[in-house]
Parts: structure tokens; C-alpha cells; sequence
């Protein structure tokens, strides 16, 4: 995990690089920040620490959920200004009115579904997956039972393991926090969905990791419109099935190696 003094610093270049940034991105702050009036403009919030759906990379906020938001926007004739925030500050900013859209690889549930509106999925065949460093093995969840299981905190993973007794939850906020956990042997297991874990195997290399997949799992993704802008969702969900019908969001999975 990030020292004070470590997040500080990378706090410190991306507002040195912010001038050159090709995207326009605000990092979260505690006060809340009025939303932006202008109504050409979106104001979409994102947790860029979430590799292959939005993460910073050349002082840039990339990913599958940013491509897809991008020509989303587009399509319904908007600008977007990112606020990048932790996930978990996500629906409360978005239930404030401070943001109109998130894009962030969040799955729709019912208990969301009540304080936000989602688009259908747009990711729907993402299953969860148990991941050991070599040579720790496992072939079910229940071989967790007992055992230190990292998961981040508030995403599917975490709230389908909460289902399974006697598994010790270690909860972190980030992918990459997790990872070098589990590689620091500071857990026995680290449970995600396959798409989020893929680039962290390969940062770290294949032959590391033993890697199951739990059955009858798949974690969704949809992006999310407060519940003050029901036009926003009409409008966003066309976009989205016009992507579907003329091949555009096959394109963006695949330029983010997805396959769903």
C-alpha cells in the first residue's frame, strides 16, 4: 500500500501534467464540487485504479469504460470532464447531484438499483476467479474457508464472498494493491472478476499464479446515471445499443482484450 509521503507525490505529478493531459480529469476532493452548468458538458465520475476498464496511463485516464463513455458522450452530443475519486465515494457523489454519469466497471445490483440508474450491461460473461501464487493450490471456494482471501472492497467479488462462512476477507481498495499482497504472501488467495485480474498475471507473469474459476459467477458492467437526469439514461442506453447494432462496442472490447 501507498505510503502518505508515496501518494502525495503522485498526487503532485499528475497536477504538474495536467496542462498536457489530453483528457480533462479533476481528483476527488473531500468538500464537494458543484456540478459543472454548462449542459453540453457531462460531468462523469471513475475510479482510475481499475486496469483494463479505467486506470491512468501517460497522465491519461484510459481503459474499456472510458473508450465506451467517450463515444457514448459523443453520440448524445456532450464533452465529459472526469473526476477521478475511490470507488467507494462513487454512488454518494453521484446521489448528490456532483456527478450526472460514472463509468467505472460497476456492476449493477439491486441494492444500487435503488439509489442509481444503470444501462443494460454491456459486460455480462466476466466470472470470478481465485487467484494463489504457485504452489498454493485450490479448486473450489470452500478450500478458502479458513484461509486469508483478499477482495476489494465494495465490488462483486467482495459481496459474493461475503456468502461463503468462514473465509477471512482481507478488503483493499485497489487491483494493484491486492496483487502485491498476494505476492508478498500476505494472503493465501485473492478473488476478482477474470478481466480485471489478466493484466496483473501478465504484469507479474503466468507461471506465479494458479487461477480457478468459480462457477456460476459473472461480474457485469454498466455505467451508472443519477437518478436527477432519467434523460440521461434514455439517451445513454441508445447510444449504447447503437454501439451493439453497428459493431463499435465489439471494437472497443476487443482493442481492451475483453472477451464477453
Amino acid at each position: 500500500m501507498f505510503n502518505r509521503k508515496t501518494r502525495n507525490s503522485l498526487i503532485t505529478i499528475m497536477l504538474a501534467t495536467a496542462g498536457t493531459a489530453l483528457l480533462v480529469f479533476t481528483l476527488y476532493r473531500e468538500k464537494t464540487e458543484p456540478i459543472c452548468k454548462d449542459t453540453n458538458t457531462l460531468i462523469v465520475g471513475t475510479n482510475a485504479e481499475f486496469p483494463p476498464f479505467t486506470f491512468i496511463d501517460n497522465n491519461r485516464i484510459v481503459g474499456l469504460d472510458i473508450y465506451i463513455m467517450e463515444e457514448v458522450a459523443k453520440r448524445m452530443g456532450k464533452t465529459i470532464e472526469w473526476r477521478d475519486m475511490p470507488f467507494d465515494a462513487l454512488i454518494p457523489e453521484i446521489q448528490l447531484g456532483n456527478v450526472h454519469m460514472i463509468a467505472a466497471g460497476m456492476t449493477p445490483t439491486p441494492e444500487r438499483a435503488k439509489r442509481i440508474f444503470f444501462t443494460k450491461p454491456y459486460i455480462t460473461k466476466n466470472p470470478l476467479v481465485m487467484v494463489t501464487r504457485v504452489p498454493n493450490q485450490i479448486t473450489t471456494v470452500t478450500d478458502l474457508v479458513g484461509k486469508e482471501a483478499i477482495v476489494n472492497d465494495g465490488f462483486f467479488a467482495d459481496e459474493y464472498m461475503r456468502t461463503i462462512p468462514g473465509v477471512l476477507l482481507q478488503r483493499l481498495p485497489t487491483t494493484a494493491e491486492a496483487f502485491l499482497a498476494l505476492d508478498s504472501n500476505r494472503a493465501y488467495a485473492y478473488v476478482l472478476a477474470n478481466n480485471a485480474a489478466q493484466p496483473f498475471i501478465t504484469k507479474y507473469g503466468a507461471h506465479h499464479f494458479n487461477v480457478v474459476t468459480i462457477p456460476d459467477t459473472a461480474e457485469t458492467s454498466a455505467l451508472a446515471i443519477a437518478r436527477q437526469y432519467p434523460e440521461l439514461l434514455t439517451a445513454a442506453q441508445q447510444a449504447l445499443d447503437d454501439m451493439a447494432s453497428d459493431g463499435t462496442l465489439a471494437t472497443i472490447k476487443k482493442t481492451w482484450n475483453i472477451n464477453d
